[in-house]
């Protein structure tokens, strides 16, 4: 039986010295056995505005921040590397106040957003897929998605 294992590689480097509590490894755990990604590879970046629009800017032509990012790689017949996702705190943190929830929810939704993307989801193109699969998702882990008090 091959081994359903993925190595998550996660760098902080957002403007916050530490990282918040968000059960980041619980959720990325949950997160691989739902979408069913067995062994893989997969690298997180939590980054601030201005190292993202630096990115969006030298990627997708487009100078502003966004809120994630997403660079899939090709498979390697060795090993799965999936892609890298990077998320912009300084964003998860305004767009978190405007739907009044925590830091971690808006967090853990833009991980998920951005492994759909590295995946091959595409909510520009795809008819509604992938928001489909993203509230599919939400529902099986509905605890990650739900403030805690």
């Amino acid at each position: 039986m091959a081994s359903q294992s993925v190595q998550w590689d996660v760098l902080w480097e957002a403007d916050e010295a530490e990282p918040p509590s968000f059960d980041l490894t619980r959720f990325l755990d949950e997160l691989a056995l739902e979408l069913g990604l067995g062994q893989a590879e997969c690298s997180l970046v939590f980054t601030n505005d201005a190292r993202i629009q630096t990115l969006n800017r030298d990627y997708r032509n487009k100078d502003r921040p966004t809120d994630v990012l997403s660079f899939p790689q090709h498979p390697h017949p060795e090993w799965n590397h999936l892609g890298d996702v990077v998320v912009n705190v300084n964003r998860a943190k305004q767009q978190a106040a405007e739907l009044g929830q925590s830091l971690a929810v808006e967090l853990r939704f833009l991980v998920l957003h951005g492994v759909l993307h590295l995946l091959g989801f595409d909510h520009e193109t795809d008819q509604g897929e992938m928001v489909a699969e993203q509230s599919r998702i939400r529902q099986k882990l509905g605890s990650f998605f739900e403030d805690r008090s």
